[in-house]
């Protein structure tokens, strides 16, 4: 591509040489884009598809916040190899939303602690065989799979690449995976609401077929049978995030309607609490909800999800836990890399019950 009378390939080839030379020093980071842009009259977006291609080479590194970082040569890496961040991320940073800057933040400083390079690659708009040539030229010493595609994850399996699957679990692969612990999730959740006397519990929750909504409905089931409660199935209602308000607002004009709802997800939690406001239901006496949220965010982007009302009990997570958590796997898995494949759960908690 030319803009301004310059392609991003020589542009590139430009960066490259500024840094072989030392005119960047490793470990420093390359202006911005736009500074980049104004001091060498090329255009944003050759600057942009320049540094996208050092980064493949695995010259410079993304480092969330801060830019790009310029990498040692690949003959002194041996000790400060990147880990990689494998994740879909919009190409614009501030696009993120509040959960996955958190979870970049902390991953960030998980890679930092350890004294490695985060190399963050982003699948969006990206081939399988894309990302895992990213991967080889930074000369990542392992990744973090923070994504639910299977052709990805199945490649990077196969490639003898280290890796750890975050927030998810496949049961085609073998590789290790941390993710939040859903089961004691609904267990929590049932025992709140059954020491709280209800015995209409309603399930309301994903009808996506994956790891969390599984491991979720397997905890609510396992509480209701240790509060000796049914199992009622229509008060097992598979619902998603769009039809939320939709099907709250039918659930709770039932004539015999239930008296408390697990609803694990941010996205279904709020529109019931919403619908039930609307119905007069004031929260805490005509229904009691159970909601979840990462705790990072829990201030920030899950209690204003509930428009002034207040946030009911909440089961969450950190996010912190799980990169710490995946980092030292990772780093187990490289000493190790015989070990069988674990499931690590991160702990849970109720958040907001009195006492």
């Amino acid at each position: 591509m030319r803009t301004n009378g310059r392609t991003s390939t020589e542009f590139a080839a430009r960066l490259r040489q500024q840094i072989a030379k030392g005119g960047v020093a490793a470990g420093s980071f390359l202006p911005s884009e736009r500074e980049l842009s104004e001091k060498h009259k090329v255009g944003r977006k050759a600057v942009r598809l320049a540094l996208k291609t050092l980064e493949t080479e695995g010259a410079i590194a993304t480092i969330p916040r801060h830019g790009y970082k310029v990498l040692p040569p690949k003959s002194e890496r041996a000790a400060a190899t990147p880990a990689a961040y494998v994740a879909e991320f919009p190409e614009d940073a501030g696009r993120l939303t509040g959960r996955s800057q958190a979870q970049l933040a902390e991953f960030s400083r998980a890679a930092d602690r350890r004294g490695w390079p985060l190399l963050v690659a982003s699948t969006r708009g990206r081939s399988t065989a894309e990302v895992l040539d990213q991967l080889r030229a930074a000369g990542t010493v392992g990744a973090v799979l923070d994504t639910t595609d299977g052709g990805l994850i199945r490649a990077v399996a196969g490639s003898g690449l280290p890796a750890v699957l975050v927030d998810a679990w496949r049961e085609d692969v073998e590789l290790d995976s941390v993710m939040q612990d859903g089961h004691q999730g609904g267990l929590l959740a049932v025992a709140h609401l059954a020491a709280r006397g209800h015995r209409r519990i309603a399930w309301f929750g994903s009808t996506l077929n994956d790891a969390h909504s599984k491991d979720r409905f397997g905890g609510f089931a396992a509480g209701m049978a240790a509060a000796g409660l049914p199992l009622e199935r229509d008060l097992c209602l598979a619902v998603d995030e769009p039809d939320a308000p939709a099907r709250a607002r039918e659930l709770l004009s039932r004539p015999n309607r239930p008296t408390a709802i697990v609803a694990l997800w941010a996205g279904l939690a709020a529109p019931t609490a919403r619908a039930a406001a609307e119905l007069g239901l004031a929260p805490g006496k005509g229904l009691e909800i159970v909601g979840w949220s990462m705790a990072e965010v829990f201030e920030t982007a899950y209690v204003p999800l509930f428009g002034g009302l207040s946030a009911p009990p909440t089961v969450t997570w950190s996010v912190r836990t799980m990169a710490e958590a995946a980092l030292a796997r990772l780093s187990e898995r490289r000493l190790n890399p015989g070990m069988a494949a674990l499931r690590v759960r991160v702990p849970v908690k109720l958040r907001g019950v009195e006492g």
